[in-house]
């Protein structure tokens, strides 16, 4: 059977339903400063020693990624010294990730990445699964919902939350493979989608990986 459609340090924390503040490091090359990191409907900050203070609206940034230790923020300006590439922020501390999911998503769409396996209910299914990487892997649970998808690994900052709409496409080379591509950023590609392939340790069926890859086409558009 082969499938083709393609298709810590927190000192204060405070969180309202329009903002959330709380104390993070920003991660030099060798070094780090704290600071005071908000997120809040106008965008991100972040309120550090010297020249260290920054404030992006949302559509400057290119994309925000978020696990519970880290905050990540890739902007559009030049990073003269590595050529031009795109400059990107590294925040470490505990972060609230409610809070910030909740401000993210209704501003960012599908420019921010989940980086966590978020709890929800009961699954529609769940198969355990190894997330193919480059040099080696790690291992966790593909669940899905009626409008997302779960990969929770304990495997550092793997994990990954997808609502549909954050899905470009699903692609299946047979019951034990399953390759879900996303609209994050994939650094060997620039700007370019970034696919995620997994190895399915109990087969999908073809009912279900058809009723999924429909639900993601309907949910983006694509079919009525």
């Amino acid at each position: 059977m082969a499938f083709c459609k393609t298709g810590s340090m927190m000192l204060a924390v405070v969180a309202v339903a329009s903002a959330a503040q709380f104390t993070m490091r920003h991660e030099h090359w060798q070094d780090y400063c704290t600071g005071i990191l908000t997120v809040d409907k106008d965008g991100v900050s972040f309120a550090g020693p010297k020249k260290h203070k920054w404030t992006w609206k949302y559509a400057d940034i290119q994309e925000l990624k978020l696990s519970p230790e880290r905050i990540y923020v890739l902007t559009y300006a030049d990073n003269k010294l590595l050529l031009g590439t795109d400059r990107g922020y590294n925040f470490t501390g505990q972060v609230p990730v409610a809070d910030v999911r909740a401000l993210a998503w209704s501003h960012l769409d599908r420019r921010f990445v989940a980086a966590f396996g978020e709890p929800r209910e009961a699954a529609l299914w769940s198969l355990p699964v190894k997330h193919q990487l480059r040099i080696s892997g790690t291992e966790g649970t593909l669940s899905v919902f009626p409008d997302r998808i779960v990969y929770a690994t304990t495997g550092k900052d793997d994990s990954r939350t997808w609502r549909y709409s954050d899905i470009e496409s699903i692609s299946s080379s047979g019951p034990y493979q399953l390759t879900i591509t996303s609209f994050e950023r994939a650094l060997s590609h620039y700007g370019d989608r970034k696919g995620f392939n997994f190895q399915l340790k109990e087969p999908i069926t073809e009912a279900r990986y058809n009723e999924l890859w429909m639900e993601i086409e309907r949910k983006n558009g694509r079919v009525q």
